[in-house]
């Protein structure tokens, strides 16, 4: 009776405010109406779109996929997820086979799931043929100005932030300082006496 209670309470949930939930506190209840809501997938897609590289609604996206892992990912949903969320998604298709999870994070959120069963003597010969495909959709190289878009803090956590952008430096002195770096670790590789 009370787990249909719950159910019918996140039925009802209102989507906006549980992004708002999970932007602005990472909240549970957030997190579990997005992931229960059928709609859910759309609005997380939507406010990925509104505020790109943010690491809670990634992750939150993430678990409503996971909880619909038995059907084909959407490849512009996956493309939208950070790369640890994209590993977060990987490990759980396999944990949802039976696999114990390698990271004490991933196992931390999957003990919260009733389909999560480890099985001692998993193999990835439990997968069946979707969850290959699913996988090797999230285990494709993700472009790395993804990578740096969700690993930057948000604003408001990363205190001070050099920014450099405007005047262009960075993108010139780094690459500069890495070909003089290799160049003088070729010419002392090559000028050192043979032993």
């Amino acid at each position: 009776m009370i787990l249909l209670l719950a159910g019918l309470a996140l039925a009802d949930c209102d989507l906006d405010s549980a992004v708002k939930g999970v932007r602005d506190g990472g909240k549970r209840e957030a997190y579990d109406c997005l992931t229960a809501s059928e709609g859910g997938g759309s609005r997380l897609v939507r406010s990925l779109y509104e505020n790109p590289g943010d690491v809670r609604l990634s992750r939150a996206l993430a678990l409503w996929m996971l909880e619909r892992a038995d059907t084909p990912f959407d490849p512009a949903q996956a493309g939208m997820l950070a790369p640890a969320d994209l590993r977060f998604l990987s490990d759980g298709v396999r944990a949802r086979r039976g696999r114990k999870s390698p990271v004490p994070e991933h196992e931390a959120v999957f003990n919260q799931f009733a389909w999560y069963k480890p099985v001692e003597n998993y193999t990835d010969g439990r997968l069946k043929p979707g969850d290959r495909a699913q996988i090797a959709l999230l285990d494709r190289p993700v472009p790395t100005s993804q990578v740096l878009a969700s690993t930057e803090a948000p604003a408001e956590q990363a205190g001070w932030k050099l920014d450099l952008s405007g005047s262009g430096l960075a993108q010139t002195a780094v690459p500069v300082l890495l070909l003089a770096g290799g160049l003088a670790g070729a010419a002392w590789y090559l000028r050192r006496p043979n032993a």
